[in-house]
């Protein structure tokens, strides 16, 4: 017999009328081995179909959960948007309430107006007030922050990702985002692209390690953080003077129909008069004057904190990105962009003012500079500078 003839004799499902007994004997062995290992195969096989079915349900589990997680984040995080806005105007008023309290009392003590006493106390009761309320607001703001954090770790441990440079320098343009008070987890795809190419700007420039000198050297950091903290403003800010003049306290602008600008901050003439910079008698030259308050940093840097704030807190509704747009271009037509936009946070930001206005190339790439130099800034090293972080340079050492 072939080979073929005896696996078709041992193999077959009916049995031949001359098999003997030792073949019979084979067949059974063979059926029995068969009967077993088909169980086996379907004990497998039920096995991973189980186990498919159970990871086919986590992923869907984990979908649903980061998408919830992601929208209870986003939800709480314009929530805090729209209560700093809310603080920031009252701020605002506050300041101006103060200030005319202070007017109101140099006047009664010069004898030259009559207020009732009365009056008065009741203005300065109000005041009072006014600040206990604030600080039970912003004490409801840090607990508000606090749960957006447990969000946000959430979603970090829900988000399947790898630990590549790429992802690594996504996240530091997401922190800075945010440091700019836009929400992280819409971040678009292109603006991340967009800051890594400003990133290589800089890269083939020597203007940022000259700017970071001089902020150094003149210790400018703790001035312009101070100022800021004052006014509850984004840290970050600490890079628009860097755009501005690379924090040269005795820059000149060129000349324009508005004016010149000058100083670190590159306040016009008249946008610093609002903000009590005193301009000198050669405002209107393309000259340095030591008269003129817009060359003194401390001063113009505190300028610079309330002129954002006033900014931050009402045409921008607390997007960083819309104020750096509005300061750059406060005369042009970019701010009455800004206006036009809704009056909330949540319509409110950087990314739908893009999609939605065609802004002008000068004010584009003044705030992709700021916010790629403030990336650059998180890790000066890892993007091949020979420079401190500076807000944490910046920061004062314990004890």
């Amino acid at each position: 017999m072939t080979p073929e003839q005896i696996r078709n004799r041992l193999l077959s499902e009916q049995e031949s009328e001359d098999m003997g007994d030792y073949t019979r004997m084979v067949r059974g062995f063979i059926r029995e081995d068969r009967t077993v290992r088909t169980k086996s195969y379907k004990k497998w096989i039920w096995s991973l179909a189980g186990l498919l079915v159970l990871v086919a349900g986590l992923a869907v589990y984990q979908r649903f959960a980061l998408d919830n997680a992601r929208t209870l984040a986003i939800n709480m995080f314009y929530d805090i948007k729209t209560l700093e806005v809310s603080l920031s105007q009252a701020d605002i008023r506050l300041e101006q309430s103060a200030e005319t309290l202070a007017q109101t009392l140099a006047a009664v003590n010069d004898e030259k107006l009559r207020v009732s006493q009365e009056r008065i106390k009741e203005e300065q009761l109000r005041i009072q007030q006014e600040k206990k309320r604030l600080a039970e607001e912003r004490e409801r703001l840090k607990a508000m922050k606090v749960k957006y954090q447990a969000y946000l770790q959430q979603v970090d441990f829900l988000r399947l990702s790898f630990p590549t440079d790429e992802e690594y320098e996504r996240e530091l343009v997401t922190r800075v985002a945010r440091g700019f008070g836009e929400s992280e987890l819409e971040v678009p795809e292109e603006f991340v692209a967009k800051v890594k190419q400003y990133i290589d700007n800089w890269k083939n420039s020597s203007r940022l390690q000259l700017a970071i000198r001089n902020l150094e050297t003149n210790q400018y950091a703790p001035i312009v953080l101070s100022e800021l903290e004052k006014e509850g403003l984004p840290a970050y800010f600490l890079y628009l003077p860097l755009q501005e003049s690379n924090y040269d306290s005795k820059a000149v602008g060129p000349e324009t129909r508005f004016g010149i600008a000058k100083g670190a901050w590159q306040f016009l003439a008249t946008t610093g008069q609002d903000y009590g910079l005193v301009p000198g008698p050669l405002a209107n030259t393309r000259d340095y004057d030591e008269q003129d308050a817009r060359f003194d940093f401390n001063q113009a840097t505190r300028a610079g904190a309330k002129y954002l704030k006033y900014i931050y807190g009402t045409q921008a509704q607390a997007s960083g990105l819309l104020v750096m747009a509005s300061y750059n271009y406060g005369h042009n037509k970019v701010r009455s962009m800004v206006e036009n936009m809704p009056d909330n946070p949540r319509d409110k930001n950087f990314w739908k003012f893009i999609q939605q206005y065609e802004i002008p190339a000068e004010t584009y790439d003044y705030v992709f500079y700021i916010v790629s130099a403030a990336v650059i800034g998180e890790d000066p090293k890892h993007f091949g500078f020979d420079f401190k972080p500076p807000l944490l340079a910046a920061l004062p050492l314990p004890g």
